[in-house]
Formats: structure tokens, sequence, C-alpha cells
């Protein structure tokens, strides 16, 4: 009986030590997104505001940053040569955002392509066999980072919002023959996703309730085993 006591005594301790060690906080995470829309380049410093962590939620372990960036143009030429030329597009633009004056992300997204045209066909209108106009070009570029450096993570800790800082310089151009007029336009716009990675202290119990759920949960044990023993002493 002495075994069996001492026994029913392990199981209850295993059991009190499985519920206390059931409350360790659960990660979580919590996202907000920004975004602007198409503006014409260049943009220098066009803000994306992001709500700022609330500590009362938890203990901030980690930020990921999402930054995606779009380009949109438009553009025309007319060959004015006596020759046939090859015309190449290219749309770009060098997109940045930036974080308390630091860095966080350089993209470039690009469109790129080439037309045959042949020789200037008297009318300049940016059509016809020696021009072309094109409309909605398109290129987008994404990135993705994490950040747990403790001392970068308390900007995103508080009240209120958070400033990103969102810059489009383009560097579209039109090339051929010499003698050729063209234009192009460039418009840029960004979004941003910003994912809190955080331990949730609403999912942890209090020590003292996590102990009184053991200390019944032991004694509950005692107690079946108490009257086993007396059914098996009395016959």
């Amino acid at each position: 009986m002495t075994t069996k006591l001492f026994n029913t005594l392990a199981a209850a301790t295993t059991l009190v030590g499985i519920i206390a060690t059931s409350g360790v906080a659960n990660a979580a995470s919590l996202s907000y997104t920004s975004s602007t829309n198409y503006q014409f380049t260049d943009i220098i410093e066009l803000p994306l505001s992001i709500q700022k962590f609330d500590s009362s939620l938890g203990t901030l372990k980690g930020v990921t940053i999402g930054f995606t960036g779009d380009i949109l143009g438009n553009a025309g030429f007319e060959n004015r040569s006596p020759t046939p030329s090859i015309v190449t597009v290219k749309l770009g633009s060098e997109l940045n955002l930036q974080l308390n004056n630091q860095s966080l992300f350089a993209l470039n997204p690009q469109y790129t392509s080439s037309y045959q045209v042949t020789k200037y066909d008297n009318i300049t209108d940016y059509k016809g066999t020696s021009g072309n106009t094109l409309s909605n070009l398109t290129a987008t570029q994404s990135g993705l980072q994490t950040f747990t450096n403790t001392q970068f993570l308390q900007s995103f800790i508080g009240n209120g919002n958070i400033d990103f800082l969102f810059s489009a310089i383009a560097d579209s151009l039109v090339t051929g023959s010499g003698n050729m007029r063209s234009y192009i336009d460039t418009y840029a716009k960004a979004g941003i996703t910003v994912t809190y990675e955080y331990d949730d202290v609403k999912s942890v119990p209090e020590p003292t309730t996590t102990l009184g759920v053991g200390l019944i949960a032991g004694l509950c044990l005692l107690s079946q085993r108490k009257k086993s023993w007396i059914k098996v002493s009395n016959s």
C-alpha cells in the first residue's frame, strides 16, 4: 500500500507540473497595411502611416515589413529619320522606403520593350508606320524583411502611428534614331504591410490559478485512490 501511495503522489505531482507548464505565453501576430495611389514622379518622402503596437497586448518579439512598389507609364514616339529604326521604351523608377532616416528598401521595377518602325511618314502624330503611342505600361517589385533588434522594435511600440517615407525617382526613357520625337510619363505608388509578432500575455494564467487547479486535480486523484484502497481492504 505504501508503494501505491507513493505512486499516487508522484502522479499527482506530475499532473500539477503539466498544468503549471501549460501557462506558457502563446505566440501571436497582428498586421496593418497602408498604401498610396498612383502619383506623377518624382515623389519625395510621401508618408505611409502604420498603427503602432499596443504593449498591453504582450511583448513585441519581431516586426516583418513587406514593401511593394508599382509603376505605371504612357509613352509616344515618332521616327523622323529617312531610314527605319528600332525604338526602345524603358519605363523605370527608383523606389525607396525609409524609417527614421534609415533606408529599409530600394526597389527598381522596370518595363522594357522594343519596336521596329519605318522611315518618317511625314506626319508627326505618334502613330502610323513611323510612330507609336503606348498606354498603361506597368511594372512591380516587392521586398520583405524581418527585424528583431530590440532598439529597432522600440520605434513601433506606443500609441498613435509610425510614419514610413516613400520616394520614387523616375529613370524612364525612349531611345532610337538621332531624329526622333518622344515623350514618356511615369507614375508610381507603394504599399506596405507591417506584421507584429508578439507573446500574448492574455493567454498566460495567473500562477495562483495554475497552482490551485493543479492542487485540486491532485487531491481528486488521491481521493479516488483512497476509495479504491478501502474497497480492497474490505473485500
